[in-house]
C-alpha cells in the first residue's frame, strides 16, 4: 500500500521559511561566553570541594554500599564506557583475530576495575 501525500496547504512550508541560516541567530562572533569542558570541571570543583572524579567515585562507592544495585549498574556502565577504551591499548595482525582481540582487552579491563576497593577512596 502506498502513502498518498496529503495536499493540506496548512502543512506545506513556504519556500524560506524552514531552516536556513537567520541574520542574527546563533552565538556572536567573538563572544566569550563559550562553555568548555575545563569550565565545567573548575566550575564543579570549586562548588562541591574537590575534583569531579573524586565525587562521581564516591557516588558509585555509596551505591556498593547502600546495595543500590540499578545505581551502581548506571555507575558502571559510565565507568567502562569512559575508561575501558583507554586502559588497554589492542594490536590486530589479522582482521580474523579481531574479535578475540577486542574480547580479552575488555576482559583485561574488567579485571583492572574490579581490582578497585570502594574502601580505599578518600572520606570525607
Amino acid at each position: 500500500m502506498e502513502l498518498e501525500k496529503q495536499s493540506d496547504p496548512k502543512i506545506t512550508p513556504e519556500k524560506g521559511k524552514n531552516g536556513g541560516a537567520r541574520p542574527g541567530a546563533g552565538r556572536p562572533k567573538g563572544s566569550t561566553h563559550k562553555i568548555t569542558a575545563k569550565d565545567i570541571l573548575a566550575t564543579a570543583q570549586q562548588i562541591v570541594g574537590k575534583p569531579l572524579v573524586v565525587s562521581i567515585m564516591e557516588g558509585y562507592r555509596d551505591t556498593i554500599i547502600e546495595g543500590d544495585r540499578k545505581g551502581r549498574q548506571i555507575y558502571e556502565k559510565m565507568l567502562l564506557d569512559k575508561s575501558a577504551a583507554t586502559m588497554l591499548d589492542v594490536e590486530v595482525e589479522d582482521v580474523g583475530d579481531l574479535v578475540s582481540a577486542k574480547a580479552l582487552a575488555f576482559s583485561e579491563a574488567i579485571k583492572q576495575l574490579s581490582q578497585i576497593n570502594p574502601q580505599d577512596t578518600p572520606k570525607e
